[in-house]
């Protein structure tokens, strides 16, 4: 397999590839480095920047932040939509959580973890008028298993305990009577991180990141990237961490063409480039010649959609009826066994509930068609698939109503679900930090930190990411997350 792997590797990146010069039409600029310490104005696109980021969402801003805590180097950070109104970070839910069966998602939840509760030493600023709160509400997330997943919860407990989460199991009759407005008739046993876990406004995180990456000094581009330049010289590349792995014949890219929202086209030189795009990951790979036929492997990253509903339990009651208790201030994060999520939302006594079983992918495709990613979700979708989910699990809830909805979408890695984070094999200069399938806002912290090493050392120093590495896919080393959802 190994050796088959190699071969595969070697050619994908084969000198044929000489051929291909010129990724773009546009005249590629010469690279002549600006100082470090220069603080670009907002949409004054730079000449040349040393790293660039193409995505506005959290994880761009993340590795941005990584970047100028730990270098000098500039940064420029491109996204095409300023509002971010159909960016999976907006959209998201936030939740946090270390209930993952791979020893790296766990790892990343407990880095990110940290960094969240301690925010404020991070990205606090001078002008303390811009620091705000991200409302990180450690309520402790609550998974649920039944006779059939019990077994994989126990063993998923242990391999966490071991890396320091902070979790326990508890019985059918522990969550009964800590929760009792729980049905756990279908209920074999519960797993509850009583710490490190819960939500955030993923909105205030980003513009927290944003902000103090403004006075470390990013430059901001509303722009959206349409091309890429590549040198016309293969390089052999040699890996200094894996010594046992063989060199690589490469090409880096040299600049990037700009779409600017006043119609013009602006072009800036880079000396490595991040496709931090979330959902539209695998098209920004594409203006690369990454899954054509000189690359033939893809990203297999695309955009992924879940409806998102908020319910408020109806306040009047038939007397002739059985009252069942509803959820209190004490209300976990649940995911249950059926894939459905439920978070309370603030004080208002509304909850969040969504569900991304896949069985309900062709679904929502089909109604997402000629919607608006932002949309209010399908109301039917909600009475037809999700309600009857949730009135089982929690049966107060017989009588709620929707007060309002909306289309999530996340970056859906199609081959395992699991994040991908390396450099392209051929590309050596294009960083990859996609396809998190739900998992980015979470692990965004942790993702960007991972990213900044390897721009900076050419290796991981903090956490042991490797698997998540493009060059599974030359070796079918698919990563085997049981809790990827």
């Amino acid at each position: 397999m190994l050796k088959t792997g190699l071969s595969q590797l070697n050619y994908a990146v084969s000198s044929r590839l000489v051929k291909s010069r010129k990724l773009s039409k546009f005249t590629r600029l010469p690279l002549t480095w600006s100082s470090s310490e220069v603080i670009y104005r907002e949409n004054q696109v730079p000449r040349n920047t040393e790293i660039l980021i193409v995505g506005g969402g959290i994880i761009g801003w993340a590795t941005a932040f990584w970047i100028r805590q730990s270098s000098k180097h500039s940064v420029t950070v491109v996204e095409k939509d300023s509002t971010l109104a159909n960016s999976a970070t907006l959209l998201g839910l936030g939740s946090i959580r270390q209930q993952f069966s791979e020893p790296e998602n766990i790892q990343m939840s407990l880095f990110s973890s940290h960094f969240l509760r301690n925010f404020k030493e991070h990205l606090a600023v001078e002008d303390h008028s811009y620091n705000i709160d991200i409302d990180f509400n450690p309520q402790g997330c609550l998974m649920l298993a039944d006779a059939k997943n019990a077994d994989s919860m126990k063993e998923n407990h242990l391999l966490q305990l071991d890396l320091g989460a902070k979790v326990e199991l508890l019985s059918k009759q522990d969550i009964s009577t800590r929760w009792p407005w729980i049905n756990t008739e279908d209920i074999e046993i519960g797993c509850y991180g009583y710490e490190n876990e819960g939500w955030f406004d993923p909105s205030k995180l980003l513009k927290a990141l944003k902000i103090k990456c403004h006075f470390m000094g990013v430059n901001y581009v509303v722009g959206e990237v349409i091309d890429f330049d590549a040198s016309p010289y293969t390089l052999k590349y040699r890996f200094p961490d894996r010594p046992l792995r063989p060199s690589v014949m490469s090409r880096r890219l040299s600049s990037a063409t700009i779409s600017l929202p006043d119609g013009t086209r602006a072009y800036i030189g880079f000396h490595s480039v991040v496709n931090a795009a979330g959902p539209w990951a695998g098209r920004v790979a594409e203006l690369a010649e990454i899954g054509s036929e000189h690359l033939p492997i893809r990203l297999p990253v695309e955009p992924r959609y879940r409806h998102v509903f908020v319910v408020r339990p109806k306040s009047v009651f038939n007397p002739e009826e059985k009252i069942y208790p509803l959820p209190g201030l004490d209300t976990p994060f649940i995911i249950d066994q059926n894939r459905l999520f439920i978070e309370r939302r603030d004080l208002s006594g509304e909850f969040i509930v969504y569900s991304d079983h896949p069985k309900f992918d062709p679904i929502i495709e089909k109604q997402q068609n000629d919607l608006s990613c932002n949309s209010s979700a399908n109301k039917e979708f909600f009475h037809e698939h999700i309600k009857p989910l949730l009135c089982k699990r929690i049966p107060g809830f017989k009588d709620v109503e929707v007060t309002s909805s909306w289309t999530a979408v996340c970056d859906y890695n199609t081959w395992d679900q699991n994040l991908i984070l390396s450099f392209h094999p051929f590309h050596i200069n294009m960083y990859l930090c996609n396809g998190s399938s739900g998992h980015g806002t979470q692990h965004a912290i942790a993702i960007g930190k991972a990213t900044t090493e390897l721009i900076l050392f050419s290796r991981f120093k903090t956490l042991d990411l490797v698997r998540f590495s493009f060059d599974r896919f030359y070796f079918n080393e698919a990563v085997k997350e049981s809790n990827c959802f």
